[in-house]
């Protein structure tokens, strides 16, 4: 039976299999890492428009790794600052196991389901337009107003 994870050997499995199996299919998808040990994955969409794909770690029940797909936009704000755009409403199953066996089990179909998709959501929201046109997305309710007008105006542009 395998071993049962402690905090330091889940991270440090997690580590791995963010490396060889996560960040080389997003990289095969034209994503970026955001810094060398983040889990923070990006691309850059044109206009001043990119999406950003959010790793976490949730201490809920035994444990699960979460994933959050945000856009931002270089008149809205950034990454570093926290002021996106909009966040997805899309279900995004979570990364889990509670051993190194289980957890590259839940990444082999966990990979499945964002090829299929995630990737393909992501692909239908790549400008402006697509993001005003959806009801698929946050808007920050404090900031909503300003938002929906750069995306509006950024809309018009792009034409």
């Amino acid at each position: 039976m395998p071993e049962v994870f402690t905090t330091k050997n889940r991270k440090k499995e997690f580590d791995k299999v963010f490396s060889e199996k996560i960040v080389s299919f997003f990289l095969s998808e034209g994503f970026e890492r955001h810094t060398k040990t983040s889990k923070r994955l990006f691309k850059i969409l044109g206009n001043g428009l990119s999406v950003f794909i959010f790793f976490e770690y949730k201490t809920f029940g035994y444990g699960y790794y979460d994933m959050t797909i945000t856009y931002f936009d270089d008149e809205i704000g950034d990454v570093y600052n926290d002021q996106y755009l909009v966040i997805a409403k899309t279900k995004i199953q979570p990364i889990e196991g509670n051993n190194a066996e289980e957890l590259n089990s839940s990444v082999d179909l966990w990979l499945k389901h964002v090829n299929s998709e995630i990737m393909p959501f992501i692909e239908n929201h790549t400008t402006h337009k697509s993001i005003l046109e959806s009801d698929e997305f946050y808007i920050s309710k404090t900031r909503e107003n300003e938002i929906i007008q750069v995306l509006k105006k950024k809309s018009i542009k792009a034409h």
